[in-house]
């Protein structure tokens, strides 16, 4: 029974070997099974695609650069090696040792540490008493800082004598990179015959720092995704993208490497030419994308000479097409201390506010699925008052709202009493409010099928959900209801609106250009509900709290936000300052929705009484930019 059970074990063993070498890696077998049975190799990195914008503005391109190139002849030896070293020297900018190489170089001029291993050792080693893998690591152990001390010039000789032995022997190994006109004539007079100039590329941006932590960067495999590069076919000294669009279109920006035969005297033979990466078109439209940025740096420093904005120092702002959740402008920025300004436009997506009153419309969602919001029935508007809690009230008396212009006056009061309902509960003066994590889990489902609180599931490596908040009690929930508990991304609130304007139907945020939409998912709101949301967000430009923000003849539709919050002000880890976030978030026109916008300014103001109109002035000037490239 021992035996049969041992066998079904090793047959299951085997089995599962071969499937990994036939199934899971085998791409990266058969190209190793190539390498070492038709002596074939493969040429560095080819040209990666470039990254455009929706009206084909070249955001990231390649330039053509001369590298020198070391192919290590049959006959070399250290000696010559260092010798080619020695010459090139003199070109090296910028190097980088570590402990390995140093210790690789010691070894190499000092007959391979043969003095550091005692008589004795070397008698046990004879005995095979002593590994070789045993004397090796004595070597290794003995070889001591104060051996290792060297002159600057000796330590670029170092580097490129590491560089020269790095991989395998048949491969080229790039010495130096981005090498002038004139320091290649002066390279080739050197009359060295094992090295070569090759024409390589590098990324460049034209348009300078502009969307450069969207767009991303490329360098080496990161260690920890080795396993799944190799699997993939490519080689540890491939050049790959590493963050943003270089990372999330990684598949298609990669280009295909040159192919080489290796030859009896290891020279190559060129099998197949190297071929550039597709481009990537973006739907980002590189005008409306340098307006934006200029606007919010304008805005951004006539807040910041105002007493009130000390604590003022990022804003976001995006513009997006409501239709099929492409983002045409995606615009983050920090105003440093010496008045120059940070690209912060990646924490768009991982950073999180509270978004204040701006949600109200998905409150009011919550408020019509639960019965707690009856069509069209005004109450006065006034203050809640629950046990052992302070009141809350809207910001001013409002008069009698309904669930149109409660959305147009942006009342507090009535989203209380709409949150009380909705645990079928009356409000009654001094109430003891009791909750439970349903009764927040009711809102969150409801906010997470606009988009707040979850991923907008945009085509970007790096996206977080903000924060939740982890205690249940009933003024929380209220407090949760006008959007001052969960915090959300700035990315988000892009993808909130959109929903609103496609009556409840969310999409994926898309950067890359396609033909196509990603459906998420549906508020499962019926549209008579969505004529009285989209009526009373429709009024708050029209009459409401942003009568003044937005042109009226482009009948936008939204909603504007204030979140009180607090802030670590002496950076100690203790937030003490009580400060104000201002939030907004339209679509327009109305009907047949063409542009959307969502603006967050975190910490505006730390005063009650007076702050910078600065999302009011951002909509303004952005609104009307984009008014003026349709006329």
């Amino acid at each position: 029974m021992k035996l049969k059970l041992f066998l079904l074990f090793l047959f299951l063993s085997f089995g599962g070997v071969i499937y990994t070498i036939n199934h899971t890696n085998h791409t990266y077998y058969s190209q190793l099974l190539e390498e070492k049975t038709e002596k074939v190799v493969y040429g560095s990195s080819a040209p990666r695609g470039r990254i455009l914008d929706q009206n084909g503005n070249v955001l990231v391109d390649n330039v053509g650069i001369i590298e020198i190139a070391y192919h290590k002849p049959v006959n070399s030896t250290i000696k010559s090696e260092i010798e080619i070293a020695t010459l090139l020297e003199p070109f090296v900018k910028e190097y980088n040792l570590t402990l390995t190489n140093l210790k690789n170089y010691y070894l190499a001029i000092h007959n391979n540490g043969k003095d550091l291993i005692t008589e004795e050792e070397w008698k046990l080693w004879e005995e095979r008493k002593l590994s070789n893998e045993d004397i090796s690591d004595l070597k290794w152990n003995r070889i001591t800082e104060e051996m290792l001390v060297f002159e600057e010039k000796e330590k670029r000789i170092i580097y490129l004598f590491s560089l020269m032995n790095d991989g395998y022997s048949y491969e080229d190994k790039i010495l130096l990179s981005d090498v002038t006109e004139e320091e290649l004539a002066k390279i080739m007079a050197l009359n060295i015959s094992s090295i070569k100039s090759v024409i390589s590329s590098k990324r460049v941006y034209p348009y300078g720092e502009t969307l450069k932590s969207i767009l991303g960067t490329i360098g080496n495999i990161p260690k920890e995704n080795v396993t799944d590069f190799l699997n993939n076919g490519y080689s540890l000294d491939d050049v790959v993208g590493t963050s943003g669009i270089e990372e999330e279109y990684e598949s298609i920006l990669k280009g295909k490497k040159a192919k080489y035969y290796i030859n009896s005297d290891n020279t190559l033979t060129l099998l197949e030419e190297a071929k550039i990466g597709t481009d990537v078109v973006l739907n980002i439209d590189i005008n409306i994308q340098l307006e934006l940025e200029r606007i919010l740096k304008e805005e951004m420093i006539l807040a910041s000479k105002k007493s009130t904005s000390k604590f003022f120092k990022e804003a976001y702002a995006m513009v997006g097409n409501p239709k099929t959740g492409g983002v045409l402008a995606l615009a983050g920025l920090k105003l440093k201390d010496d008045g120059e300004f940070q690209d912060i436009t990646i924490t768009a997506f991982t950073s999180s506010y509270a978004m204040g009153s701006v949600v109200k419309g998905a409150s009011n969602t919550v408020g019509y699925l639960t019965g707690a919001i009856e069509v069209g029935k005004k109450v006065l508007d006034s203050c809640v008052k629950l046990y052992s809690q302070p009141s809350k009230c809207s910001y001013q008396k409002l008069g009698y709202v309904d669930d149109i212009t409660a959305l147009k006056t942006s009342s507090n009061y009535y989203q209380f009493l709409t949150a009380i309902k909705s645990t079928g509960q009356a409000y009654k003066y001094n109430m003891n409010f009791q909750v439970t994590e349903d009764n927040f889990k009711k809102y969150r489902d409801v906010f997470a099928s606009y988009g707040l609180g979850v991923k907008t599931e945009i085509d970007f490596p790096t996206e977080d959900t903000g924060m939740r908040g982890s205690k249940v009690a009933g003024d929380l929930l209220l407090n949760f209801a006008i959007g001052q508990y969960d915090t959300y991304t700035p990315i988000s609130l892009l993808q909130y609106i959109n929903t609103i304007s496609s009556y409840g139907n969310r999409y994926a945020l898309r950067l890359k250009k396609e033909e196509y939409n990603t459906f998420l998912n549906q508020v499962g709101l019926e549209s008579n509900y969505y004529d009285r949301i989209i009526e009373g967000m429709y009024q708050v430009f029209h009459g409401g709290t942003a009568s003044s923000y937005v042109n009226k003849k482009l009948n936008a539709v939204g909603k504007t936000g204030t979140a009180e919050t607090f802030y670590d002000s002496n950076q100690d880890g203790v937030v003490d300052t009580e400060v104000i976030t201002s939030t907004l978030a339209y679509y327009f026109p109305r009907e047949e929705p063409k542009y959307s916008v969502a603006i967050v300014a975190p910490f505006l103001t730390n005063s009650t009484s007076y702050r910078y109109p600065f999302t009011k002035t951002v909509s303004l000037k952005i609104s009307s930019y984009l008014q003026n490239l349709n006329l």
